[in-house]
């Protein structure tokens, strides 16, 4: 075998050189022979430009797979961002539908102008219950309250009566036992959608928060079905301070729990004794309401006095105003 020359010695053990590899002895006796030889010196600045050029395409190589494997994670990421805003969106539209639905329903209801409702609750720890009946008819209504404790009747509010027809804005709160009357002059604006009991979250068109609560209502009102106790279905409303049980054909309340407690502590301590959550219960006829349901009684012997709260209001500031 023929005896390999020095400089070819060297070419085999270049490329090592250029890679830093070499021992100690071998790396002195590639120097030593590159001082001298041109040759190889060109030899070696082809490895030096063969090798930048591998690690050029190298780091291209690398940096279009990081490109590419960047790409696929934005891709997975805005698929899954994608993915849970459908979801949202979907229990989004299926609150506000089933939502929307019932207050059209609602509505639908209290279109009728000759309606009776009654409701009764719980008033506190000490077991009393407050009753109300409405009466509506063609624009006359007539409202009647008392609470009963232990089956007996323990006071007896005001029968309040009143007509949204009428221009005079004006309501009467007839006192039957002692025969006293309250006329009253309305400072606010009232329509009969206010005697129907249908609230938050089943907002009515004519609330004037409508559109922001039926936006907004979705979110926090957990929605589940029922026909358990009450013998037909109804929607669950769970707004979490209170629950309402709507039915699902009518749109209007069955059952509403929650939204106040009373609670009774031991004598001078802060320790509760009994706490009592409201339950109002809601009973609603259409159709069956008579004038002479809504007519307002004679006043005959009456003692009747007026009463203007923005005339009271007035005053009421001249004082705090005088005073300060």
């Amino acid at each position: 075998m023929e005896k390999k020359t020095e400089c070819e010695i060297v070419q085999d053990l270049l490329i090592s050189y250029s890679d830093e590899v070499l021992n100690k002895e071998s790396k002195k006796l590639v120097e030593r022979h590159l001082l001298e030889c041109e040759k190889c010196q060109e030899r070696l600045k082809e490895i030096k430009s063969e090798t930048e050029k591998e690690k050029n395409q190298q780091k291209k190589e690398i940096d279009y797979l990081k490109k590419i494997r960047l790409k696929n994670r934005v891709k997975s990421i805005f698929g899954s961002m994608l993915i849970l805003v459908v979801i949202f969106v979907g229990w989004y539209l299926y609150k506000f539908s089933i939502l929307t639905g019932l207050a059209k329903k609602a509505e639908k209801q209290l279109e009728s102008e000759n309606f009776y409702i009654e409701s009764i609750g719980t008033l506190g720890t000490d077991g009393e219950v407050g009753y109300s009946k409405t009466w509506y008819k063609d624009g006359k209504y007539k409202m009647f309250s008392y609470i009963e404790k232990d089956e007996k009747m323990t006071q007896t509010f005001e029968t309040r009566y009143g007509n949204l027809r009428e221009n005079t804005k004006e309501e009467y709160f007839v006192n039957e036992q002692e025969k006293k009357v309250r006329k009253e002059k309305l400072t606010y604006e009232i329509d009969k959608y206010q005697f129907s009991g249908v609230g938050n979250p089943i907002w009515l068109s004519n609330n004037p928060y409508y559109i922001r609560f039926r936006l907004g209502a979705p979110f926090y009102t957990k929605i589940s079905k029922d026909h358990k106790e009450i013998g037909r279905l109804y929607y669950v409303l769970d707004l979490g301070d209170g629950k309402q049980w709507v039915d699902m054909d009518t749109g209007l309340p069955i059952m509403i729990f929650g939204y106040r407690s009373d609670t009774e502590y031991y004598k001078n301590t802060k320790i509760p004794l009994k706490k009592s959550e409201g339950i109002s219960e809601y009973h609603y006829e259409f159709g069956n309401v008579t004038e002479e349901d809504v007519q307002m009684p004679d006043f005959e012997g009456y003692e009747i006095e007026e009463y203007d709260w923005q005339e009271e209001i007035e005053k009421l500031v001249k004082e705090h105003e005088k005073n300060s």
